[in-house]
């Protein structure tokens, strides 16, 4: 028997935690999903038990609170667990296909709300693939959560204020940092959001700590620099870094060599959006926050009835944008469910309006200074593999190219990138700005030529699951 719900929460990061909060507190029969064995996500990410913390910071403190509400809200709660599809039935309901140790393998709901966060956005050059590469939310993964350093030597590269963080752990850890490159040109542009800075003093407060620890390090924080070949046998050994101009094209003549074993690339997030396109979700092309992202209204409904985006994974805005849109799509599903009266339902938004646009333009600070730029391409060469899943390289996707290919999907078509175990997470953004770079002539945009489409399963599952996967009434 298959337990039915009227909301399905999938994500439990700051979204999905204050969505859940909000709809089972007012009666909402609620299932809440993550793939972490408890909630919290990886900006909130709990700290294992094994572990003691000298000290805890707001934001750390922040989230604790807020996983401690979730767990103690009345709701199923499903964890370890991963999402694989979601069908449509003919009651317009869903069901939610499961793969974990403990889950069910199927619950239905009649709404849902996506909560999928973002993942670091993959930006490839000669020598990503070389262990000793990771991204930034890796780093931050290892150092934080499972005390462990990657590296002892280390470049940092890309773009954003999460550079900071990573440096400041790395440096904590004992690694040395031999340089921070920030890809864009930030200043002067920047200046012009000085006021929108000065409203999030406690971001203010976190940056200057990890500034500090920058300065004591004396590592040097190059504007306009970016990793451009990560250079080894085995494993890095080497990193080439150069100045950029403002498209992203390397500036000949600049280059510098380090003797390094890591390199970190963090050229900030790409909003998670492999459910909200498996059923077909109408999609908007927006570069600023990330990229593909759902058609939403005010309530951050998708163009789906009963389904709702939100978070990282509607456009990339920070952990406290996602909290609010939690409590507005968990407040407009209490509403079309009957737990709350419409007028209730208003009221909750409207109080939430002048956070939720502060926080809005904090998220058009970080799109305007933190955007990758489109002329990192310019860094890759013919053999430099593009797809890692299926080992496809640029010179490969420049041969489909030349023989017609005008779409991403034509591209994976005629090379198979994308269809590997990640189904396009690595490559995408790689492909459609190679394509976008080699059709300019012909005035073709990155919008143009797509996005992957997305099938289940998501994730890659055994086959011996798979194949008693039937759903039985």
């Amino acid at each position: 028997m298959i337990e039915s719900y009227e909301l399905a929460v999938i994500g439990a990061g700051p979204g999905g935690m204050e969505a859940t909060i909000n709809a089972a507190g007012f009666g909402v029969r609620t299932a809440l999903i993550d793939q972490y064995a408890q909630p919290g996500g990886q900006y909130y990410m709990q700290n294992p038990q094994a572990f003691k913390v000298e000290y805890e910071t707001k934001t750390e403190a922040a989230g604790r609170e807020l996983v401690n509400q979730t767990l103690r809200v009345p709701s199923l709660k499903i964890f370890n667990c991963l999402v694989w599809g979601l069908f449509r039935e003919e009651n317009n309901g869903w069901l939610v296909a499961l793969y974990g140790q403990n889950a069910p393998k199927y619950i239905r709901a009649k709404h849902l709300i996506l909560s999928t966060g973002s993942y670091d956005t993959p930006i490839a050059f000669p020598g990503w693939t070389l262990p000793g590469v990771v991204t930034s939310g890796g780093s931050l993964t290892l150092l934080k959560n499972q005390r462990v350093a990657p590296g002892k030597r280390a470049v940092i590269s890309g773009t954003g204020p999460l550079l900071f963080s990573v440096a400041a752990h790395l440096i904590k850890a004992g690694v040395e940092v031999v340089a921070v490159c920030e890809a864009n040109h930030i200043l002067p542009r920047g200046i012009k959001h000085a006021f929108t800075m000065l409203r999030q003093w406690d971001r203010l407060k976190e940056g200057a700590k990890y500034m500090s620890s920058i300065l004591r390090g004396k590592t040097p924080y190059k504007v306009g620099w970016t990793i451009v070949e990560a250079r080894g046998k085995e494993a890095v050994e080497r990193a080439v870094i150069a100045k950029t101009d403002k498209s992203g094209q390397q500036i000949p003549g600049t280059e510098q060599v380090f003797d390094v074993d890591l390199v970190v690339s963090g050229f900030t997030l790409t909003p998670n959006t492999g459910l909200a396109r498996m059923i077909d979700c109408e999609m908007t092309y927006q570069p600023g926050k990330g990229g593909w992202i759902p058609v939403r209204d005010d309530s951050c409904q998708s163009s789906i009835p009963g389904v709702y985006v939100i978070g990282d994974g509607a456009g990339v805005g920070g952990a406290e944008n996602a909290r609010l849109e939690g409590r507005i799509a968990g407040a407009a599903v209490a509403k079309n469910t009957g737990h709350l009266s419409p007028s209730r339902e208003k009221q909750i938004r409207n109080e939430i309006q002048s956070d939720l646009q502060q926080q809005q333009r904090f998220g058009g600070l970080l799109n305007d200074l933190f955007t990758p730029s489109a002329g990192l391409v310019s860094l890759l060469k013919d053999d430099t593999i593009i797809c890692r899943c299926e080992e496809i390289t640029l010179g490969e996707i420049k041969e489909a190219i030349q023989n017609g290919a005008r779409s991403i999907g034509e591209v994976k078509m005629l090379t198979r990138t994308g269809m590997g175990n990640c189904q396009g997470r690595m490559c995408e953004h790689t492909v459609a700005a190679i394509m976008a770079d080699q059709l300019s002539g012909e005035g073709v945009t990155r919008e143009a030529v797509g996005y992957y489409s997305i099938r289940p399963p998501l994730h890659p599952l055994p086959q011996s699951f798979l194949a008693d996967a039937v759903p039985e009434e």
